[in-house]
């Protein structure tokens, strides 16, 4: 798979592909580090209902073991292209990431270990 249509302001790296086959990338670029690490994401959706692209950035919380998302913007089309369907600034409040779901491959890049 090549990454060449994503925007050249950001090295994507693949984060994980879903069972849905919904592909997850992290700009180490963004990476933070602490007690509240951050990263930006980029979920690229394959469903029929997801064609679209979400870019998100994340914090993870890793003394209690959570993860929130602190801003989402979604976009028409894949690879953050297209038209800004939504800008969300406040998309959720913090969870504790699930087995083998996209949000504890997350919380173990940003935190270095399983919740």
């Amino acid at each position: 798979m090549s990454l060449t249509a994503l925007p050249a302001c950001a090295e994507w790296r693949l984060l994980i592909v879903t069972a849905a086959e919904d592909t997850y990338y992290v700009d180490p670029a963004t990476k933070t580090r602490g007690k509240k690490p951050r990263v930006t994401t980029l979920l690229n959706g394959r469903s029929r209902e997801t064609r679209m692209s979400n870019k998100v950035v994340w914090e993870a919380d890793c003394e209690k073991r959570r993860v929130r998302a602190l801003s989402r913007i979604g976009y028409e089309k894949r690879y953050l292209q297209g038209k800004v369907l939504f800008n969300d600034k406040h998309p959720g409040d913090p969870v504790f990431p699930l087995p083998n779901s996209p949000t504890e491959k997350l919380f173990v890049y940003l935190c270095g270990f399983k919740p």
